[in-house]
C-alpha cells in the first residue's frame, strides 16, 4: 500500500487509534446522516449531507492548526462549525481547505518541506481557488504559507508564481462574476465572532507538541502567525464579497478560531 505521508509534506492522517481522530471520524459522519435525515423528512437546512460532514472535519482540522497542543479546540470547533452552517449557510469547502493547507505551512505542525507532490497540489489548488469568487482568500493563505514554510527562495518564487498564473488563468477563463453583498445580522455577528475568537487567542502558548516528520517542536510564533492568518482570512473574506465571503469561512475557519478560543477561555477559568 501507498504511505501517502512519504509523497506528501502537507498531508496529516486520520489515525483512528487516537481517541481524537476517532472523535471526527464519527462527528462528521453523524453530521452528514443527521443533515440527510433532516433534509429527507422536509426540514430546510440549507445543508448538503457532504458539506455538513466535511464542514465539520475542516473546523476540526483548522483548530488542530491553531492549537495543536489541544484536541479539545477541534472537539468543540465541531458543533459550533454546525450551528453557524445552519444559521449562515454552508461554508465554501474549496476556499477552506486552501485556507488549511496554508494554515498548515505557517504553523509549521508537520515539519518537513514541500515535496513534489504537495507542490503540485498547491497549483492545481489555486487554480480550481481561482474559480470561486473568494478564492483569492484561499489563495492568499497558501501563498503565505510557502513563504513562511518553504526554506529555498528560489523553490519559494517559483511554486508562488505557478499558483498565482494558474490562478489568474482559471479567473480569466471562468469569468467571475463579483459583487459584495451586505452581510445580514447573522453574517454580522459571525463577523464579530471571528475577529474576537482572533483577538482572544494571540498570542499563543508555547506549544509542547511535536511536528509531524521531524524531531522538534513546534514553535510558538508560528502557531500564534497562524492564528492571525486564519482571523485574518475571515476579514478579508468579508472585505471582498461581504455576506457570502463570511458565509464561505463560517463554518470552517470561524468555528475553529471559536473552538480555540472557547478552549483557552475554560483554560482559564479552571
Amino acid at each position: 500500500m501507498v504511505n501517502v505521508e512519504q509523497l506528501s509534506s502537507l498531508s496529516r492522517a486520520v489515525d483512528p487509534r487516537y481517541p481524537s481522530n476517532r472523535f471526527v471520524i464519527a462527528g462528521a459522519l453523524i453530521a452528514g446522516l443527521a443533515t440527510a435525515l433532516a433534509n429527507l423528512f422536509g426540514l430546510d437546512t440549507g445543508l448538503g449531507p457532504v458539506s455538513a460532514g466535511v464542514g465539520v472535519f475542516l473546523a476540526w482540522a483548522i483548530a488542530r492548526e491553531l492549537d495543536p497542543d489541544y484536541p479539545a479546540s477541534g472537539a468543540v470547533a465541531m458543533p459550533v462549525s454546525m450551528v453557524l452552517s445552519l444559521v449562515i449557510g454552508p461554508a465554501s469547502l474549496l476556499v477552506s481547505m486552501g485556507v488549511l493547507l496554508g494554515l498548515r505551512m505557517v504553523a509549521g505542525t508537520v515539519g518537513a518541506p514541500l515535496r513534489t507532490l504537495d507542490i503540485i497540489g498547491v497549483v492545481g489548488l489555486a487554480a480550481l481557488l481561482g474559480t470561486n469568487p473568494i478564492g483569492v482568500v484561499g489563495l492568499g493563505a497558501m501563498v503565505i504559507g510557502v513563504v513562511v514554510d518553504e526554506p529555498r527562495r528560489n523553490r519559494t518564487f517559483l511554486i508562488t508564481a505557478s499558483a498565482m498564473v494558474a490562478f489568474v488563468a482559471a479567473v480569466l477563463v471562468s469569468q467571475l462574476d463579483w459583487t459584495w453583498t451586505n452581510p445580514d445580522t447573522a453574517g454580522w455577528i459571525a463577523l464579530v465572532i471571528a475577529v474576537v475568537a482572533t483577538v482572544l487567542v494571540i498570542p499563543a502558548a508555547l506549544p509542547t507538541a511535536s511536528t509531524d516528520r521531524q524531531a522538534g517542536r513546534v514553535r510558538r510564533e508560528r502557531v500564534t502567525a497562524a492564528r492571525v492568518v486564519a482571523g485574518t482570512a475571515v476579514v478579508a473574506g468579508f472585505a471582498l464579497a461581504g455576506g457570502v465571503g463570511i458565509a464561505a469561512l463560517a463554518g470552517t475557519v470561524t468555528a475553529a478560531l471559536s473552538g480555540t478560543a472557547i478552549r483557552r477561555i475554560g483554560a482559564d477559568l479552571s
